[in-house]
């Protein structure tokens, strides 16, 4: 995806011609998932390519599992330059520009592609600007990360009146606690490395995750009814520090911005057709699944939206929800 590309001739520093004539440093990308995960695979896919097309000049070391420290150390560590990138969402990023949290706002998007539209609105394009001119965190591009759906173990959710006293662990994050609130489930806080314990001991009654998460995770064992709720698209994104990105040349910006665009895109797609099969995997698995009305549990959402206008700004999600 190439929305961002028009910023990057943004901010460019005065003595690239200098710059570009010195040896670039090994770079530091660190994010929490595993080794294993996709995304991690992605992302050196990503840095290899930057590394032969550069000739050496970026050579982008990643690091997964949170090797050299947690989302927030990570892009502190980025504004410190002992980090030049990170990969993350908006729920980590709306802590340093609080207009991205409309990202995480459930309901707003249809999928991913209303996603990258979102982002290449005008509002879209002031958010992404604002968090790099205000914290010099500059977004290359944005991946899909998955949608988010509801399983649970007390009965098939078809409209909201089935979520009545429902107990639903989510994370700690005051937009999820009021959206589950708004849906008339009772929202509980739980780590996620104790959420299957949780589920098969009746400590929470259901959970919300992306497919391939809920599959990975084997709550097909501890869950049955799956709700397609679909409330939520996530994206993470390939961040570069300011003080890195202005340290090299004009071609060697592009090439960042070409690689992670180009593996991106191939990822992206990848995470479609694996949640398309996962439906069908769940229910051999012996998962029910629903289809609920989306439109409804929306609706419900009108209180969150308007309690959170405050700390999105005036406008903002508005102008996200006009986005076709």
């Amino acid at each position: 995806m190439r929305f961002l590309t028009t910023l990057s001739a943004v901010a460019t520093a005065a003595t690239l011609s200098l710059m570009s004539q010195v040896q670039a440093e090994e770079w530091r990308l660190g994010h929490v998932l595993p080794p294993s995960h996709p995304t991690n695979l992605a992302l050196e896919k990503a840095a290899a390519q930057v590394l032969e097309k550069t000739d050496g000049r970026v050579d982008i070391k990643v690091f997964p599992s949170g090797q050299i420290g947690g989302a927030k150390e990570i892009l502190t560590g980025m504004t410190l330059g002992t980090h030049q990138m990170a990969f993350d969402g908006a729920g980590i990023l709306s802590q340093w520009t609080p207009s991205m949290g409309v990202f995480e706002a459930p309901f707003l998007a249809k999928d991913f592609a209303h996603v990258e539209r979102m982002f290449a609105s005008e509002q879209g394009r002031k958010i992404v600007e604002e968090l790099r001119a205000d914290h010099d965190f500059r977004m290359l591009d944005i991946w899909y990360y998955g949608t988010r759906h509801l399983t649970n173990n007390l009965g098939p959710v078809n409209s909201v009146a089935d979520m009545a006293d429902m107990k639903v662990r989510v994370p700690e994050v005051a937009l999820s606690l009021s959206f589950m609130k708004a849906l008339g489930a009772t929202p509980t806080p739980m780590a996620f490395s104790e959420l299957y314990l949780g589920l098969q001991t009746g400590v929470v009654d259901g959970q919300e995750n992306p497919l391939p998460t809920i599959d990975a995770a084997k709550f097909y064992e501890v869950q049955e009814h799956l709700a397609l709720t679909g409330h939520l698209v996530q994206f993470v994104a390939p961040i570069v520090s300011e003080m890195a990105w202005n340290s090299l040349s004009e071609e060697d910006q592009a090439i960042l911005i070409e690689a992670f665009s180009e593996v991106g895109d191939a990822y992206n797609q990848s995470i479609v057709d694996v949640e398309a099969d996962l439906v069908a995997t769940l229910k051999d698995k012996g998962m029910k699944v629903t289809e609920p009305d989306r439109a409804e549990m929306a609706a419900a959402m009108a209180p969150v939206y308007a309690e959170f206008e405050d700390v999105w700004g005036a406008g903002v999600f508005d102008a996200m929800a006009a986005v076709e």
